[in-house]
This record gives C-alpha cells, structure tokens and sequence, in this order.
C-alpha cells in the first residue's frame, strides 16, 4: 500500500510543480518520539515553497530545497520508505547527477530518530547552513544572518520542553525565522511563501492531517509566515 500511495504522490500529488525548481530558504523537519506524528515547514522568498519535502507516515521525512530537485527528493523517498538511514539517504542523493552543490538536504527517520541527516552545497546562497537535536532538523540558506538557525532550532527545543503539539513547534520554528529576519531577499517582508504539513502514523501519503500553504505574494506586500499565521488559526477552529 505505502509502495503504491509513494507512486501516486509522486506522479499525481506534486504534479502541480512540474519540472520548475523549486527555491526555499529555511525549513524544519520535527517527529514526535511519542505520537510517532511527522512534521514538515518552510518559507521563502520565493513563488512556492511547498513541494521542498514530502513525508512518509510511519517512516519519515525528506527535505531537497535551495534549487530543489524532484529527482533527488524521489530519490530520497524510495530509499526510506525501503528503510536505508538518513546517512544512507544523504550519500545517494549527494550523486552529481543531482546537482547537490546547489541544494540542501534534510532527512530524518523514526527508525534513526536520534540521528538526522543534512548537507549543504558548497553553491547555496549565504547565511546557510544545518542545525539538528533528536528528532529535529533545521536548515536554511539566503538567510539574513549567521544566528538565524540557532533561534530558530531554540524555538523549537523551547515549544518542545513546553509539551507544545508537534504543529505549534514547526509554527512557532515558521516564525522565529520570520522574526529572525527570514529570507534576505525579501526585506521587511521576510517570506512570499511558506507551507506546514504534519502527519499521523496511520495516514494515508498523500493525505496528511495538517497541510496549508501560502504561495505567490506580491513582493514587498504581507508576510507568508504571518498569513500562514492565521489560516493556521482557523484550521484549529475547524
């Protein structure tokens, strides 16, 4: 069944993102070691974020962003739902025919939990770079300065010892980023795109629990991370 629904999402799912790369400058990646729930976010200065990584319930998450390739992140996807480790992962899809020094790569298992995974091509645009702690992997490039990660990966530790639910911490994660100073290219506006996604152990791959975007702002217009702020809001209401 996660053999068939993994096609699908591939082929069908993402098909909205064509073969365009995809940009993205800070995003997380958080599982929960007790709800075993999966949890993805990002924002950029970018068109659209969503699309930089995909989760497999039950086993993990995968993040290929900067100059995103789908064919990396499939990669990436097959070889955990195939239960290779993150270290695994990484070295694959580090083959030149993916292009790696212009992307980041982020994966964590629920089977190597304690032990995420990440690289950073030597092309990605400054401030970049990866932070990671049990279950949680941070990562970033294009940013407004050196200290960006380190606050966000403590907002995250922070809502976590706080026994916030897995989505509160990649919102809060969302917007110490923001706060921090977002993506560089986009001044006071900080993000023109940002998405959060989270899954539960028993959901279907293409149908996770949590999943909003916001995508295509206007430069120089509202914050994503804000606006993902309040549809986040009301999906708690719902």
């Amino acid at each position: 069944m996660v053999s068939f629904l993994l096609k699908f999402s591939l082929t069908a799912g993402l098909v909205f993102l064509g073969h365009l790369p995809l940009f993205a400058t800070w995003s997380i990646i958080v599982i929960d070691p007790v709800t075993k729930e999966i949890g993805i976010a990002g924002a950029s200065c970018s068109y659209n974020c969503y699309g930089i990584g995909a989760i497999i319930p039950g086993k993990g998450a995968v993040i290929v962003q900067a100059r995103s390739s789908n064919s990396a992140r499939k990669k990436g996807l097959k070889m955990l739902e195939a239960n290779a480790t993150p270290e695994q992962i990484i070295a694959e899809m580090r083959n030149p025919k993916y292009n790696p020094e212009q992307q980041q790569y982020a994966v964590i298992s629920i089977r190597n939990m304690a032990h995420p995974k990440t690289y950073t091509g030597q092309a990605t645009a400054a401030y970049n770079g990866a932070l990671t702690a049990s279950g949680v992997s941070v990562q970033g490039n294009t940013l407004a300065h050196e200290n960006q990660l380190k606050i966000i990966l403590e907002a995250v530790l922070k809502a976590q010892k706080e026994r916030r639910s897995i989505s509160d911490v990649l919102m809060i994660a969302l917007e110490a980023g923001s706060a921090a100073g977002g993506d560089k290219r986009c001044g006071a506006q900080k993000a023109t795109s940002a998405f959060i996604m989270v899954t539960k152990p028993d959901d279907y791959l293409n149908d996770p629990y949590l999943n909003l975007t916001i995508y295509g702002l206007t430069p120089g217009k509202e914050n994503a991370v804000k606006l993902l702020r309040a549809k986040y809001e009301q999906w708690i209401k719902e």
